[in-house]
């Protein structure tokens, strides 16, 4: 036993940390703003005599182990960059130090690794979540529902499997909260349930258990569009609103793409609604404008409403010239460099790849070349159609072959970026800088540009490199494609990609 001098009369959690307590009841302000469990304040006698725990005992031993882990360091550099508190964590005590819950760590990880910081433009992917007071993120669904998510991104990340199953568990938990809360009106209008959702539509990005997940995702989806619209207007008067919309306007226009459907039309009048709160020259903005009609337009060719070759082929070019025009009118701060490797790699298709301002711009120019895959797509098989009549256009056939192979390669140029690959400027223009070689970044997923961690990026990749891998003209580009989708699944733990790289190679289109 050794015996203290003068003693703290804080709560143990700051007295640990070497901080001021103020002993405020029933929680001091420092645990209530870092989001410990305060352990309260005792009686400050019983501590005058301590058990003295020997520098090489095994108990030491067991918190470097816990204190070199990749959780600790997630931890604290979260706490500093991010500072959100979504769920108050428990702190044990531990020989003098602090260790997180598994949740507490997952959750920090999650956070850096898989959400965009809510600076600049309104993006829409979980950046309003530091936007959220305490009552709405401690919610039991959302509580359930992150704890799902961001396990499963631990668990997946690095490969841990008893984490993994805690996260099937908290997805049933949290499927349960939601059902409960869809039963009232009221409930089911919180943002708390459509956060909820959202986590869960992430959820299955990351596990993909089944070869149903992208209908599960859609039902997912279909959900928050219903809850949005519940919300009316009044949800595109915040910029948290905002950002909850578009990611959702994002998620939903995919799949409708992908499927052939219209848009829900309450999605549409909402988007109608939000131009009056959005910067309408946002380049993103302008193309969901034109992805609400494109989704209209594939629906109306898919169920035969629209049938006639020429009409169909003549409403596929208003659009694609619609995108076009976007594509040339593009901010200047929105352009992209191309860099000239001076080897062949194998992590580059070719030997040059571009470099954007950050991986939201790079992901809107990817989906306006994947809108324009799919229209060009959709006027070679109208062609096709009629290949032995008067109505065959080879030009025109030729030309949408050209502009598929160009979109493609344009596609994979943006991959090495996604993928953390940074080139080393010598002797060129500054138009064309040259690259010697290239470094691998993705394994670090904490990098991050413009408030976009390196992962979080990678999402925006998925739809328009599957889709470049569908259309490639040859089996080369097809093959590094596949081989990209199998590394970014490799690092990022996002089981997606391995669905999408087992979609490539067996050839099918599971969507349609």
């Amino acid at each position: 036993m050794v015996r203290h001098g003068r003693l703290s009369r804080g709560c143990q959690v700051c007295r640990k940390r070497k901080i001021k307590c103020d002993r405020a009841r029933p929680h001091c302000s420092q645990c209530l703003k870092s989001g410990w469990k305060c352990p309260q304040y005792g009686d400050f006698r019983e501590r005058m005599f301590v058990h003295h725990i020997p520098e090489n005992s095994d108990t030491n031993n067991v918190l470097k182990a816990t204190s070199s882990s990749p959780g600790s360091c997630i931890t604290r550099r979260a706490r500093i960059e991010l500072q959100v508190n979504l769920s108050p964590p428990t702190a044990d005590i531990l020989g003098g130090r602090i260790v997180q819950s598994a949740e507490s760590r997952a959750i920090d990880f999650f956070m850096l690794a898989h959400t965009f910081q809510n600076i600049g433009l309104i993006r829409g992917h979980y950046e309003y979540l530091s936007a959220f007071p305490n009552d709405v993120m401690a919610e039991e669904r959302v509580v359930a529902s992150l704890r799902a998510v961001a396990l499963a991104a631990y668990a997946t990340k690095f490969q841990h499997f008893v984490l993994l199953k805690k996260a099937r568990q908290y997805y049933i938990s949290a499927l349960r909260h939601i059902n409960m809360a869809l039963l009232s009106r009221r409930e089911a209008a919180k943002y708390a349930t459509i956060i909820s959702i959202l986590f869960l539509n992430t959820f299955e990005a990351l596990t993909c258990e089944s070869r149903d997940f992208p209908y599960q995702r859609e039902t997912h989806l279909r959900g928050v569009a219903s809850i949005l619209e519940l919300r009316g207007v009044e949800l595109v008067q915040s910029r948290r609103g905002l950002q909850l919309f578009r990611q959702t306007l994002l998620c939903i226009s995919v799949t409708c793409l992908m499927r052939s459907f219209r848009i829900p039309m309450g999605l549409v009048k909402l988007h109608r609604h939000a131009a009056a709160y959005m910067d309408t020259d946002d380049p993103a903005w302008k193309l969901s404008d034109i992805v609400i009609a494109l989704a209209y337009f594939r629906a109306l060719v898919k169920d035969r409403t629209l049938c006639d070759p020429e009409t169909v082929i003549a409403s596929a070019k208003d659009i694609d010239r619609n995108l076009c025009s976007l594509a040339d009118n593009m901010p200047k701060d929105w352009q992209f460099q191309v860099v000239e490797l001076e080897t062949t790699s194998e992590v580059v298709m070719g030997t040059q790849y571009y470099v954007y301002p950050d991986a939201w711009v790079a992901g809107v120019w990817n989906n306006i070349r994947t809108c324009r895959l799919l229209l060009h797509q959709e006027i070679k098989r109208q062609l096709e159609n009629v290949l032995d009549t008067h109505l065959f256009e080879a030009v025109q056939y030729q030309q949408s072959v050209i502009i598929m192979q160009q979109l493609v390669s344009d596609i994979c140029a943006s991959v090495p970026q996604y993928c953390g690959y940074k080139p080393e400027v010598v002797d060129g223009s500054p138009d064309t800088p040259q690259a010697t070689s290239v470094a691998d970044g993705l394994t670090s997923a904490y990098q991050s540009s413009n408030g976009i961690p390196a992962t979080a990026g990678i999402y925006l990749l998925f739809w328009p490199l599957l889709s470049a891998g569908q259309m490639a003209n040859s089996e080369k580009q097809r093959g590094w494609i596949i081989d990209r989708m199998r590394y970014i699944g490799e690092t990022t733990g996002i089981q997606q990609a391995f669905v999408f790289e087992d979609i490539l190679k067996r050839a099918v289109d599971p969507f349609q």
